[in-house]
């Protein structure tokens, strides 16, 4: 994670696509500054997040877009992607992040893996953070919602 641009406290524009299974949203989301990915989860606020004001790619138009409606929030390298990348399982070079390695499957049929932090927030809140364990994805962050989960299996814990 790279760190903020600006103040601590400043906010900062992180590319977003926002998927709704059959629809796509791609903006800027703004939010906290944060450099590593247990500063922005002590930073989050205390209830889940009930809607998302993103500023769309497409028009530049602020939307509110209910939390309620999504299946996730992906925070971006680049609005691209890269449709030929191969995802990959079990690598070495996994981020070192205290937390529960998973595996989740999406009711689309999308998989991914990754770490989420070993809080109770977990278990209580409709969504959660993912950080993707795959060091080559687009992916920098998920906020995933647990409605548009199919399965999801621990995978094993990681502890510094």
């Amino acid at each position: 994670m790279t760190p903020p641009a600006h103040g601590p406290d400043s906010p900062r524009s992180e590319k977003v696509v926002i998927q709704f299974g059959s629809r796509t949203i791609k903006g800027y989301l703004d939010s906290p500054a944060w450099s590593t990915v247990e500063e922005m989860l002590i930073r989050a606020p205390h209830s889940a997040p009930e809607s998302f004001r993103v500023r769309s790619l497409d028009t530049d138009i602020v939307e509110e877009i209910s939390a309620h409606e999504i299946k996730a929030v992906f925070y971006v390298n680049s609005f691209d992607g890269d449709s030929k990348h191969e995802i990959l399982n079990f690598h070495s070079r996994a981020p070192i992040v205290h937390g529960i390695w998973m595996r989740l499957q999406f009711l689309d049929g999308e998989v991914m893996e990754g770490i989420v932090y070993n809080s109770i927030r977990y278990l209580i809140d409709p969504g959660f953070f993912l950080l993707p364990t795959d060091p080559d994805s687009n992916n920098r962050l998920v906020y995933v919602r647990k409605n548009w989960l199919a399965d999801h299996r621990i995978l094993g814990m990681r502890k510094l």
